[in-house]
């Protein structure tokens, strides 16, 4: 007599054949998902990133013209863009990032002490704030009383994760 007790081999090997795909899908989740660990933290060194960069700009004075220690400036005498003959070490004022009002400038990361992970884009451009507290470009006003702020916009891009991060800051003439 045969004892029926137990598995025959086509059983087992529908099983192993099975419990292989059933570990195959949990493998390639875990390891999708592994992958992916490090991008906040990537993500909060990029916007670290930016916050540096826009700081080492809003420091710089208002203008070319502004006084040691700060000081408003006569505001038919400014405008937007370097100077002749300033280089990137030589830059003193926030306008120097561009070469006019509302124009984007790219710059090499290596300038911000950067490594080449990151591409930087710089927009400076006068600005005014409405009745309703909304930031208004103002590079082709005429009126001086429209051009006691310059808005600053940084834009990096973080080529690791592709992302990008946009930070906007007002600076005012006083």
């Amino acid at each position: 007599m045969f004892n029926n007790k137990g598995f025959t081999l086509i059983e087992i090997i529908i099983f192993i054949v099975v419990f292989s795909i059933g570990v195959m899908g949990i493998m390639m989740l875990f390891f999708n998902t592994l992958g992916k660990t490090s991008d906040p933290l990537v993500r909060l060194q990029g916007i670290q990133t930016a916050q540096a960069v826009m700081e080492s700009i809003s420091l710089k004075k208002f203008d070319e013209d502004t006084p040691e220690g700060g000081g408003a400036v006569a505001l038919y005498n400014i405008s937007i863009g370097s100077n002749s003959g300033e280089t990137f070490s030589d830059y003193d004022d926030i306008d120097d990032f561009v070469d006019s009002c509302g124009a984007k400038n790219s710059y090499d990361p290596q300038q911000f002490d950067l490594d080449g992970n990151y591409e930087i884009s710089i927009k400076v451009e006068y600005a005014k704030i409405d009745a309703s507290n909304t930031i208004i470009s103002t590079c082709n006003d005429s009126v001086p009383e429209n051009k006691k702020y310059k808005l600053i916009t940084v834009n990096l891009i973080n080529k690791s994760i592709d992302e990008t991060y946009t930070l906007k800051k007002l600076k005012g003439n006083f």
